[in-house]
Parts: C-alpha cells; sequence; structure tokens
C-alpha cells in the first residue's frame, strides 16, 4: 500500500481482533525502530554466527507476558531446549531452577528480571509457539521491510574490522519471522535459497512501510519473492479510500469534533465543493485525509 493509506492501522486492528479471538500474538510494531535502536548487541554464547539484542528482547518478552500470560500458563519447556539455548554456566545462575525444565510463563519472568538471559527466553518462548498446536500463535511484523536493507548492527564477531553490517536473519530477535517466510530482497535472483519454515497453527502478518528510508529494490524484490510463492504466501493492497468511506469518515470526524470539523456545525459535509476539495488535497489517503480536516 502507498504511505499513508492505514497498513500499521490494518495491522493494529489484525492484532486487536487476534488477541480478542483466543490467539497468542507476537506484535513488532515499529520495525524502523527495533532494526536501529537495539541499544547495544552481543554474540550469542550457545550459537555461532548468532547475534542478540537483550533490550529489545526483554521488551518483547514483557509483551508476552502482559498480554498472555493466562494463555502460556500450561507450556513448558524441556530441560533439553533449555540445554539447546543456555549454556551451563548460564543455567546455573537461573534461581531455583531444576532439571525438569520451565514454564513459559516463568522463562518470560526470568528474562524480566535478567536483561542477558532476555534474548534465549525470547527464542525458546517464540521456537516453543511456533512448534505447537495447542492454540494459535500468530507473528505481525510492521515495516517489515526494513529487516532487508542496509544493517545497523555491528560486532566483532561477525568481521574484525567492524565494517560490515549484521544480516538481521542473524540476530535472533528478528530470525523466527524471517526464516519462516524465507523471503529474499534480490529482485532479479529468481532461486529462492531457503524454503519458509511455517508454524504448525498459526500464521505470520507483515507490512512493508514506504514512509522510512527502504530502498524501493528492496521492497519490490520481496514482493517478487513473495508473489513466487502464491500457494503459500497471501498478498494484500490496503487501498485508498472510497468516496463513500470518505463520506463516512468526514462524518465520523464532524461526530467526535475533529479539526476544523469541530466547530463548523456541519457546514464542511453540507458543501459538496469543500468535501470534494478534501477528497482531492488528500487522495483519499487516510493520513493525508486527517491531515487535512485539522489544518
Amino acid at each position: 500500500g502507498e504511505k499513508g493509506v492505514g497498513k500499521s492501522a490494518t495491522l493494529a486492528a489484525v492484532v486487536a481482533s487476534a488477541r480478542a479471538s483466543g490467539h497468542i500474538v507476537l506484535f513488532l510494531p515499529d520495525g524502523d525502530r527495533l532494526r536501529k535502536n537495539g541499544f547495544y548487541i552481543t554474540s550469542n554464547r550457545r550459537k555461532k554466527g548468532v547475534f542478540d539484542l537483550p533490550d529489545l528482547s526483554q521488551e518483547l518478552c514483557a509483551q508476552l507476558l502482559t498480554m498472555h500470560s493466562k494463555d502460556l500458563k500450561d507450556m513448558s519447556a524441556t530441560h533439553a531446549t533449555i540445554e539447546e539455548h543456555f549454556t551451563e554456566a548460564q543455567i546455573q545462575k537461573i534461581d531455583g531452577y531444576s532439571n525438569d525444565g520451565m514454564s513459559l510463563v516463568q522463562l518470560l519472568q526470568h528474562a524480566a528480571d535478567v536483561k542477558a538471559h532476555a534474548p534465549m527466553c525470547y527464542s525458546i518462548v517464540v521456537d516453543h509457539l511456533m512448534q505447537q498446536d495447542q492454540t494459535p500463535f500468530l507473528m505481525v511484523l510492521d515495516q517489515f521491510n526494513c529487516y532487508y536493507d542496509q544493517g545497523h548492527y555491528f560486532h566483532m564477531d561477525y568481521d574484525d574490522e567492524v565494517r560490515d553490517a549484521i544480516p538481521y536473519d542473524h540476530i535472533s530477535l528478528f530470525a523466527p519471522a524471517m526464516h519462516a517466510l524465507a523471503l529474499r530482497a534480490d529482485e532479479d535472483d529468481l532461486d529462492d535459497v531457503t524454503e519458509p519454515q511455517f508454524l504448525k497453527r498459526g500464521g505470520i502478518v507483515v507490512s512493508t512501510t514506504e514512509s522510512h528510508a527502504v530502498r524501493h529494490v528492496i521492497t519490490n524484490g520481496m514482493l517478487a519473492s513473495a508473489q513466487r510463492r502464491a500457494s503459500s504466501i497471501d498478498i494484500v493492497e490496503v487501498e485508498r479510500f472510497s468516496d463513500l468511506e470518505v463520506d463516512h469518515i468526514l462524518a465520523n470526524f464532524e461526530a467526535t469534533g475533529v479539526g476544523k470539523l469541530r466547530m463548523d456545525r456541519g457546514d464542511t459535509l453540507l458543501d459538496g465543493n469543500e468535501v470534494a476539495y478534501l477528497k482531492m488535497v488528500s487522495g483519499r489517503i487516510g493520513q493525508r485525509l486527517l491531515d487535512a480536516s485539522i489544518m
């Protein structure tokens, strides 16, 4: 969809609806922020070539704990799974841990207490949710094309001279969704190297952004890659509002007192030329229509 047409608003509605319908939802709402404002990055001690963002991992663990603690209360990770993500030294620092494993709620609570362990807790919980079939799991990522453009995280374990950015699919925070969709950003490469990793029960919903600095060749390449997987990926165009939808929105703005429609007692709505002008200057795009109604 075009800039300002309502892609992010659509995703927010999808998240709210899915949660109300009993889905567990992991929501990454601001790809542009997440791709460059992770504060610091560390090398994963257990998995070579994988890197962690402790602050952002802790943030997303807190989201899952706040929104879905009741949904997760009967789910747990085995000791073998924990050993795949934590080193032995890290396991010994988990208060009250036994070799019986941990519930997902306990892992998320531990992530809140120990930031350095948050990436491992995040990976265990997300991997478990992707592989279980008890409760539908939805991953929703806004501004997804940001993760395929130039990287903003650097580490000596990836490049000794710290010149090459770490690809986002090497970062544990983004890897589950990127590996699941397995999209390519190279529009000229018709052969997708990796196969998508499907969730057992659930799905992934992502949007692209036109409001941030992402090269068009990246977005176009992702779209072409998705189109080649038409059997497993649905592409939805968020379109401009129709004339009738704009009429309803303006009536809503007038009724709720938005911008210059607040005090005009219906003068704008009753003036066909004024309504036509608002449609023209906004192009029937949501953000522009709001701006035109306020200014």
